[in-house]
């Protein structure tokens, strides 16, 4: 795998949209467009803020990026350490 630190990736996403190419748990590899900036998410419900407040609670898992996967529409993951390559993606 590339040799990939949680934090500059993070910092990626939440400048842009960037593909992330990845290992799955399952050894299928996915290439993903995912983000954490504001302006590609929908906004926060009132039972999402909750569920973060409550999540909050709990100490981060430094092993997992969580981020907003554009083409689905929806929150996905993916392990650090499984990272092969990450890229920003232009025309978002």
């Amino acid at each position: 795998m590339g040799n990939y630190e949680r934090q500059p990736i993070l910092n990626d996403l939440r400048q842009a949209v960037c593909e992330v190419t990845f290992m799955k748990v399952n050894g299928e590899r996915r290439i993903m467009r995912c983000t954490l900036d504001p302006r590609y998410m929908p906004p926060v419900t009132k039972q999402q803020m909750d569920h973060i407040a409550e999540e909050h609670n709990k100490p981060e898992n430094q092993e997992v990026v969580v981020c907003w996967d554009v083409q689905k529409g929806g929150w996905r993951s993916f392990r650090v350490d499984s990272v092969e390559y990450v890229q920003e993606v232009d025309g978002y």
